[in-house]
């Protein structure tokens, strides 16, 4: 973790109020490996926009990243996910009224993933008939050319029912399987984007998009040249892609006190 000290220790100053927050951390992070399901929150809404700058230029940028939209038909606002150097804990942000230089922190959660993005995956009756959408002009259109899709929705859906937290994302490869052009128009019709787009730059190029039914996500890797290398629906509360596992939960514990400890010592 060195390249965050040392670009930390040119710029920024930290108070002593700061280095506090940072021991709260480094208990609640504790706390979290001890039970990776487990998730702590720090409301930071009162604190001066100056020190909330400082503590994300402390924290760095780790390989997950992304925005959360507001519900449809919903006065809410977006939020901004980021996760830091250290894996299990994330900066989430929005833009205040008021404030139009940027996205300003607004918490930090301590945990496998940040709260909102965690859905307990569940039925839908939608999902069940394979998605059939009688009232969409675009879907009636798309019928006559279907071969796997309503299968496929179908096994989606049936993962959901049988969710066990306990057993690996359950995965539907696309790109392996013989699908029609109808097909592919329809999967992406009945799973549209959910609120939630993420890309993690550990997995290469991979982007994460939550669907309009909780615990099912869509995932898709891409080379260099952008083009897909493998599409696949996921059940999970969140992927594997973005959440923290446990081992990295334990290693975010001991880089991040030995942080601390470097923080303490070079402010002595």
């Amino acid at each position: 973790m060195s390249e965050p000290k040392e670009s930390w220790n040119q710029q920024i100053e930290v108070s002593e109020a700061l280095v506090v927050f940072l021991q709260e951390m480094e208990a609640a992070l504790l706390r979290v490996a001890g039970d990776p399901l487990h998730i702590e929150t720090f409301d930071l809404a009162d604190w001066p926009i100056e020190e909330r700058r400082r503590l994300v230029s402390i924290l760095g940028e780790g390989e997950i990243s992304g925005v959360l939209r507001p519900f449809k038909n919903d006065d809410s606002h977006a939020f901004f996910i980021r996760e830091s150097v250290y894996p299990g804990i994330w900066l989430v942000g929005d833009r205040p009224e008021g404030v139009d230089t940027g996205i300003i922190l607004s918490r930090i959660e301590i945990g496998r993933a940040p709260e909102a993005l965690l859905h307990t995956p569940g039925s839908s009756s939608l999902l069940e008939s394979g998605g059939l959408l009688p009232d969409n002009p675009q879907g009636v259109t798309l019928r006559p050319g279907l071969m796997n899709a309503l299968p496929l929705l179908q096994e989606a859906a049936h993962h959901l029912n049988v969710y066990d937290p306990k057993k690996k994302n359950h995965r539907i490869f696309l790109n392996k399987l013989p699908l029609s052009e109808a097909d592919a128009q329809w999967i992406d019709l009945v799973c549209s984007a959910g609120r939630a787009d993420l890309r993690s730059k550990g997995y290469g190029d991979c982007q994460v998009h939550s669907t309009p039914f909780p615990g099912l996500w869509r995932i898709l890797y891409k080379n260099p040249e952008g083009i897909p290398l493998l599409d696949a629906l996921c059940v999970a509360d969140v992927p594997d892609e973005i959440a923290a596992a446990p081992e990295d939960l334990s290693q975010s514990l001991t880089d991040f006190r030995d942080f601390l400890k470097w923080v303490i010592s070079d402010l002595s």
